[in-house]
């Protein structure tokens, strides 16, 4: 396979992804990725892009050892870590999503700017979920200093500041209802 195969595959699967409208979308650029990984098994996009489209079919075992495979071969690329942090949250697998999503913030590269948003976001969901709800809120926080634009964060953000509100509030005993 030349390498303009390789980069159409890829680039098909990520289309595939991108759109996809059903399982039969999936599967198809699951087979593209599949197809260029042929060609070039040590290509750690590739490998990233297999977990995502495995994510997106809620097979988050194989999309975990897609991932895997993507730390293997690119230990320094932020965004493999940050790929293996969402699926091992998906899997419940909390303390070593957070191991890896902070893996993915020290291997950040000069262009890797593009993934502080989802990063941030990603790690105080599971802060979140280990509930530590002011680690949380903090991480959003120090996001929105670094993305101040994100809608994301905000929408983030505002659940956790209305529950710290809501729990300040005490019932009195004999009020009415």
């Amino acid at each position: 396979m030349r390498n303009d195969d390789f980069d159409d595959c890829i680039e098909m699967a990520r289309a595939l992804l991108g759109g996809y409208e059903g399982a039969g979308d999936l599967w198809e650029a699951n087979e593209y990725v599949n197809r260029g990984l042929r060609a070039r098994p040590n290509e750690p996009e590739a490998w990233i892009l297999k977990s995502q489209i495995l994510s997106s079919l809620d097979d988050d075992p194989a999309a975990l050892a897609a991932a895997e495979m993507a730390v293997k071969r690119s230990p320094r690329v932020s965004e493999a870590h940050y790929v293996k942090a969402a699926v091992l949250a998906d899997l419940e697998r909390y303390h070593e999503a957070l191991k890896a999503v902070e893996r993915a913030f020290r291997h950040m590269g000069a262009d890797d700017d593009w993934i502080l948003e989802d990063l941030y976001y990603e790690k105080a969901a599971i802060l979140d979920a280990l509930d530590r709800a002011d680690e949380a809120e903090a991480t959003f926080e120090t996001g929105l200093k670094r993305c101040p634009e994100s809608s994301l964060l905000k929408s983030g953000l505002e659940p956790l500041r209305r529950e710290r509100v809501r729990r300040t509030f005490k019932v009195i005993p004999g009020g009415r209802a």
